[in-house]
C-alpha cells in the first residue's frame, strides 16, 4: 500500500512524458523515511497529531512519481514492498 501524503501533478494539462522519472522518490516500509521526532509526541491526546503535523508538510510527491514508482516494482515478484505501508518522499 503507497502511503503518499500529498500528490500534485507535475503539469495542469495532460502530457505525455518523453522519458520516464528515474529514483526520484525515497521510500520506507514501517515508518514514514526521513520522519522528524520530537519530544512532542509524549503530550497526552495532542502530541501525536502535533508531530504528525510537522512532518506532514515535507511529504508532497507528484502523481507521476508514484506511478513511476509503482510501475518500477510491479514487474519484481521478490518485491521489498510486498504487503507493506510504504511511505515516500521526494528525494532532496
Amino acid at each position: 500500500m503507497l502511503c503518499p501524503n500529498w500528490m500534485v501533478p507535475d503539469h495542469q494539462d495532460v502530457q505525455l512524458p518523453g522519458t520516464a522519472p528515474k529514483d526520484t522518490l525515497k521510500a520506507k516500509a514501517g515508518t514514514p523515511p526521513q520522519w522528524n521526532d520530537s519530544w512532542m509526541r509524549h503530550i497526552p491526546f495532542i502530541g501525536k497529531t502535533i508531530v504528525s503535523g510537522m512532518n506532514a508538510s515535507r511529504y508532497k510527491t507528484t502523481l507521476e512519481q508514484n506511478a513511476e514508482f509503482i510501475a518500477s516494482d510491479l514487474g519484481n515478484a521478490e518485491s521489498e514492498w510486498k504487503g507493506q505501508a510504504v511511505g515516500v518522499i521526494t528525494r532532496s
